[in-house]
């Protein structure tokens, strides 16, 4: 008989962390449905992150792809080498993934991973910096919702508008809480976040300056973009002339901008202070 994921953590004796934002995914019809929607076949190089206790890694070691999985925590070493023991397409790799050397990932590579939700913008902040083709990330529902939404939402943010810049972001699958051990207290959405082509940025140096310049000018979301640029451009003449030529209403928060309308703006700022 197949053993569930909670008899895995039985037999290894293992309790899950709080602090490492522990809540594995347990349903395997879920974790097949994950698999199917982000089209993985043999042909692709997978990153998971956070391997947990396998039942996603198995699902995608069963297309054929070679699969890079990502596990912090080395107490899960025997129930993932366990499970995963008939497939040597599957690479374990026993590390932080914010702390981890990325150059191994192919051009063209695909994500899919369920991500410990308390850092879902660093780790999306890590993926956008590397060559990939589509993340298929899943990640607490509102979370997901936030990073979907469109101009003029109160609930657009920073992260919302610089990966809507560098990819078209759609939700494809929701998951119930009670498909995870344990149960979270929120449901799970799966994001498919797919590079945009051509890429708006010409390097990493590049994208970091546009990250830099959009959380900065979310710096305070109850101020205008005027007010809080004047943070990082101390001329206010020289201001009014980039808010002038990107042709974005002194008044507008940064909520209202769409993501073309933060690139010009970007740009133009570039323009006129040599930040380049």
């Amino acid at each position: 008989m197949q053993l569930k994921t909670s008899d895995y953590l039985k037999k290894y004796g293992i309790t899950l962390k709080k602090s490492l934002g522990q809540n594995f995914l347990s349903n395997e019809v879920f974790a097949k449905k994950i698999v199917e929607l982000s089209e993985v076949n043999k042909n692709d190089t997978v990153l998971e992150i956070g391997a947990g206790a396998g039942t996603l890694t198995v699902a995608l070691a069963e297309t054929g792809a070679t699969v890079y999985a990502i596990e912090i925590d080395e107490r899960l070493k025997p129930i993932l080498e366990e499970r995963l023991l008939t497939f040597p397409n599957v690479h374990l790799i026993f590390s932080d993934f914010l702390a981890l050397d990325l150059s191994f990932l192919p051009s063209g590579y695909k994500c899919v991973s369920n991500i410990p939700y308390y850092i879902t913008a660093p780790i999306l902040k890590r993926l956008i910096f590397t060559p990939f083709s589509a993340l298929f990330i899943m990640m607490q529902k509102e979370v997901g919702e936030r990073l979907l939404e469109k101009p003029g939402s109160s609930n657009r943010g920073f992260l919302t508008v610089v990966l809507q810049t560098v990819a078209n972001v759609e939700k494809i699958l929701t998951i119930p809480k009670s498909a995870f051990v344990p149960n979270p207290e929120v449901d799970s959405v799966v994001l498919k976040i797919t590079r945009k082509e051509p890429f708006p940025f010409a390097d990493g140096s590049q994208l970091e300056s546009f990250w830099r310049f959009v959380s900065n000018s979310f710096s305070q979301k109850r101020k205008t973009i005027y007010n809080n640029l004047k943070t990082i451009t101390k001329d206010t003449n020289v201001l009014e002339l980039i808010i002038q030529e990107a042709n974005i209403p002194s008044s507008a928060r940064p909520e209202q901008l769409s993501e073309e309308q933060f690139l010009m703006l970007w740009k133009t700022w570039l323009k006129f202070t040599n930040e380049n």
